[in-house]
């Protein structure tokens, strides 16, 4: 199967289109070129419980880099299906798919950078989608499962199995900003209302809810535990900045000692 050559008002107007989210289980939007009789694939992504992702697939192809294929903001714990087209990935028909997941929860954080890979690649470990017309009977199942943890380590996800069909892949979701205990990517009051309830619990003789990275960035003044005084802080800190205060946290808290 030879390509088509995109137009350049096309090609334009596909760069600056927005794709559209989609329901978990079902497809529902593409790129505007895309042609259902030659699809030979499915990728599936299982966003784990209590958490939520942004799934992007781009393509390269000869036409140029990044092409938008699918865009899904704000996904929920399930399973999230795409269809793929085939390519054989000839000198002069191929199609490289980048696939880029971001996962973020509440309770746990957020990742510090998304898990990223090729389907379609030249990496002996890249899933593999054919022609549709020079493969009619090799139709194609892949299936990427993350889980989510807490915990800090030197990547910010690992890919901890994987055979010809899946992958799993635990992402490391961490607060990421000093204060941000929901790992939301800001500091507010929120963050210290968070932080005064898990307290409290703490004080009752129950669990505070924190992760243990959690508990680190909650430590607002540096004194090795999460109490009141961090609360207050971290709230004085929100009342500054939204005045246009132009301190970090940490030149903040300094400055208070």
């Amino acid at each position: 199967m030879k390509i088509n050559k995109f137009a350049a008002v096309l090609t334009a107007a596909l760069m600056l289109s927005p794709m559209t989210a989609f329901a978990a289980g079902s497809q529902k939007t593409v790129f505007p070129q895309f042609n259902k009789n030659e699809v030979n694939g499915t990728v599936t992504v299982t966003v784990p419980e209590e958490c939520t992702a942004d799934i992007t697939i781009t393509f390269d192809s000869p036409e140029g880099l990044a092409f938008p294929y699918y865009t899904v903001t704000g996904a929920e714990s399930g399973d999230y299906s795409f269809d793929i087209e085939g390519r054989d990935n000839t000198k002069d028909d191929y199609r490289y798919y980048n696939l880029s997941v971001d996962i973020s929860s509440e309770k746990l954080g957020k990742s510090t950078a998304p898990f990223t890979d090729v389907i379609n690649g030249t990496d002996k470990a890249s899933f593999l989608i054919p022609d549709k017309n020079d493969n009619p009977d090799s139709f194609k199942n892949y299936s990427y499962i993350f889980t989510a943890d807490g915990t800090a380590g030197e990547n910010a996800w690992d890919v901890t199995a994987s055979d010809k069909t899946s992958k799993t892949v635990a992402m490391h979701l961490i607060s990421s900003v000093d204060g941000d205990v929901n790992g939301d990517g800001r500091v507010d009051g929120i963050d210290a209302t968070a932080i005064l309830t898990a307290y409290a619990q703490e004080s009752v003789g129950k669990d505070s809810g924190f992760t243990e990275p959690q508990r680190k960035t909650a430590d607002i003044n540096g004194d090795g535990k999460m109490d009141g005084n961090d609360a207050t802080l971290l709230l004085s800190y929100y009342t500054f900045i939204s005045t246009d205060g132009k301190s970090t946290l940490a030149e903040f808290v300094a400055s208070r000692k």
